[in-house]
């Protein structure tokens, strides 16, 4: 399932996770980058989310399985700029260079993107952030991209938020730069670069002790150069249960466990790429000089999917436990760590196990430095993705 699906079901368990009401809004699901799992990109977030200004020089790595058509590994650095103001608000201003490529480098690309962004409370009880930004390709095309959320804190364990976006899919070099094919249907056009646009509305609410209930649910569409709009439909929700919660200060400050069901459907399955194949229906290899001339029909059919790049099944439904565990062993480490794993199943796949590991450290060198570490992996949908990221933060 790749990037963007990763997210939103990795992240409605972050949600019943460690995240507390307050925060819930940023994690909403598929949101931004697009890049790596949304449970990556929100422990890096953690840096920015301190009390001092500071910037972040960035570098991350993603790698997956697949062919040569669905593989897609890159890089990503940069850094951000974070100020704080003294009434709490964070203004943000960030640059990001991404290098892509294909499974032994036979097509390569990149992607140049500028963000800013602004996030802080309206109230006591309510919270928002805006972000824009826009993406220059290799191809010589640019993508505009922007988020906006709202949450509403009803008490401590109680929330609401929704959130709309607009993001890159970045699951193929198809769907994230884009191709232009010498021949065939597409000859001498671009074809993917898709964008994901859509709603979110989602919330939790404790229960009986230490039980609480969360969930969302969201509409959307993709669409892309060449790629027509694809529909899709998505719910998650479950149960969490802390079985142990101290200070943060702590070794171990959160031992949690959780359960939840995960569900989304699209209107056409879009994981093709005829008319912009890298390998031809018996699998062999098109050089990227003879682009176009697969032979295979990039309309979606019964018994062939439509050229987009991209997971999306028809339906998709999974059941996962999960553990979690956060704590500050010392005054200079902070850790957390997860593991998941159930039962998966979607359109054209019986069901077989999902699981999946995140960990992240955060190092605070002294009062001016410190150093976010994180690893994912998991094997969401048909691909085994890994991320991992490191940052260097300078506090003024």
């Amino acid at each position: 399932m790749k990037r963007i699906f990763v997210s939103t079901v990795f992240v409605i368990l972050l949600a019943g996770g460690l995240l507390p009401a307050s925060d819930k809004t940023e994690a909403s699901p598929g949101i931004h980058r697009p890049v790596s799992s949304q449970e990556i990109e929100e422990l890096k977030r953690q840096i920015s989310d301190e009390t001092q200004s500071n910037i972040e020089f960035l570098a991350d790595f993603h790698t997956e399985s697949g062919d040569l058509n669905n593989r897609l590994d890159f890089w990503r650095f940069g850094a951000r700029l974070n100020y704080k103001k003294s009434s709490g608000t964070l203004f943000y201003f960030g640059g990001v260079h991404t290098p892509y490529r294909t499974r032994d480098s036979v097509v390569d690309a990149w992607g140049t993107n500028l963000t800013a962004g602004i996030k802080g409370k309206l109230s006591e009880q309510v919270s928002t952030q805006v972000e824009v930004s826009g993406t220059r390709f290799s191809t010589n095309t640019t993508t505009i991209n922007a988020l906006g959320s709202l949450h509403f804190k009803a008490s401590e364990r109680s929330g609401l938020y929704v959130t709309a976006s607009r993001s890159n899919v970045e699951e193929s070099m198809l769907s994230a730069v884009g191709l232009r094919p010498v021949s065939g249907p597409f000859a001498g056009k671009l074809v993917g670069r898709v964008m994901d646009n859509r709603v979110i509305l989602g919330g939790q609410t404790g229960l009986v002790g230490n039980l609480d209930l969360f969930g969302e649910g969201g509409v959307g569409n993709r669409e892309g150069s060449n790629v027509d709009s694809n529909f899709f439909k998505m719910a998650s929700g479950g149960l969490g249960y802390n079985i142990f919660a101290a200070a943060e200060e702590d070794p171990l400050s959160l031992f949690r466990v959780s359960y939840s069901v995960n569900y989304f459907g699209f209107e056409e399955d879009r994981l093709g790429f005829g008319g912009a194949s890298l390998l031809t229906r018996t699998g062999r290899s098109i050089p990227p000089a003879l682009l176009g001339s697969d032979g295979i029909s990039p309309l979606p059919g019964s018994t062939q999917a439509g050229i987009g790049g991209y997971f999306s099944p028809e339906r998709y439904l999974s059941n996962v436990a999960r553990i979690d565990l956060q704590g500050r062993p010392s005054q200079t480490v902070r850790y957390r760590l997860s593991g998941f794993a159930g039962g998966q199943n979607y359109t054209g796949s019986a069901t077989r196990l999902v699981s999946g590991f995140s960990a992240n450290l955060t190092f605070r060198l002294n009062d001016v430095f410190s150093l976010p570490v994180g690893y994912l992996v998991d094997n969401f949908g048909p691909f085994t993705q890994q991320s991992a990221f490191v940052r260097l933060a300078v506090m003024f």
